[in-house]
């Protein structure tokens, strides 16, 4: 494990895959208002239950949005998102300027009073009914894949990675920080319970890069 606690950084290595971790990612006074816009945005594009495996929801692939990508509050959550990607593939021995975000966006589980074709004892079901393991899934095109934790009333709510048949690393979610990996490894979120989601929504916004 490499650790640089003065930019709280981790970094572990595991079975050949990095794991890179940063706590405090975006300024603490920007954080109520990066929540309020990731709320927004989530809303107005969510995509339907139809065409994404609920839980959670999600929103729809939001660089595609010129309102979204020009919106000065997100241009500094990317700027900073990008710091971070260029650290990882430092450690990973990846060449930067071969790399490219190639897609992001935001997935909530909250209450399950949301708008579509559904009804609430579906949703209702589909948590009841929601596997970890069973949810695991791999980005194939993707040598990078960022999950950032911007609300989640535990850390233990994080994400789970497979690193072989008998291993698994376990990323815990704490708010503001945010995890770098390999996501053509198989992973899945960690997901509460719909009574402490009522309470407290989990809230990540997720981007992948591709090769130029």
């Amino acid at each position: 494990m490499i650790c640089d606690m003065s930019k709280k950084i981790q970094v572990k290595k595991h079975e050949n895959s990095y794991f890179y971790k940063a706590f405090d990612v975006m300024p603490e006074e920007i954080l109520p208002d990066l929540y309020s816009s990731a709320v927004h945005w989530l809303e107005s594009t969510r995509k339907p239950i139809t065409k994404e495996v609920y839980p959670p929801e999600a929103s729809d692939q939001l660089l595609g949005y010129a309102d979204f990508v020009t919106d000065p509050l997100w241009s500094q959550y990317y700027r900073e998102i990008k710091k971070h990607i260029a650290k990882y593939c430092q450690v990973a021995g990846m060449d930067l300027s071969s790399i490219r975000i190639h897609s992001s966006w935001i997935t909530r589980v909250a209450d399950i009073e949301f708008p579509g074709k559904h009804t609430k004892e579906q949703l209702r079901s589909r948590l009841r009914q929601h596997n970890t393991f069973g949810n695991m899934h791999s980005h194939t095109d993707n040598p990078i894949g960022v999950v950032y934790y911007l609300k989640n009333p535990s850390p233990k709510y994080g994400t789970i990675v497979q690193l072989t048949k008998e291993k698994i690393f376990n990323n815990d979610g704490e708010e503001n920080s945010l995890m770098i990996f390999n996501p053509k490894l198989y992973h899945t979120a960690l997901y509460p319970a719909l009574e402490e989601v009522q309470k407290y929504p989990r809230i990540t916004i997720v981007c992948d890069c591709m090769f130029k």
